[in-house]
């Protein structure tokens, strides 16, 4: 399956904006591209309101047939697991 993407060019950046973003990008192992384009993401989620956000999570919670008491045991058991780790 492919996805059909989008590209948009941005003009107009204060001097040493790209070079900062580069910067960062290479900090957290990512280009340029994909750094922009976590960002523009991330504040789109953020305009959406959480129910709208959670809904695909809610929907294949549904069709899992989880019960909630399972749900909360996985979640237990991934928490645990986390901090024992950390240790």
């Amino acid at each position: 399956m492919s996805v059909k993407t989008e590209t948009i060019e941005i003009t107009g950046l204060p001097q040493g904006t790209k070079e900062a973003l580069n910067r960062i990008a290479r900090e957290n192992g990512k280009s340029l591209e994909e750094y922009a384009r976590t960002v523009l993401e991330a504040k789109l989620l953020s305009h959406k309101p959480f129910r709208e956000i959670l809904a695909p999570v809610r929907e294949e919670f549904a069709k899992s047939g989880m019960t909630e008491d399972e749900f909360d045991s996985l979640i237990e058991q991934g928490r645990e697991a986390f901090h024992k780790e950390k240790r």
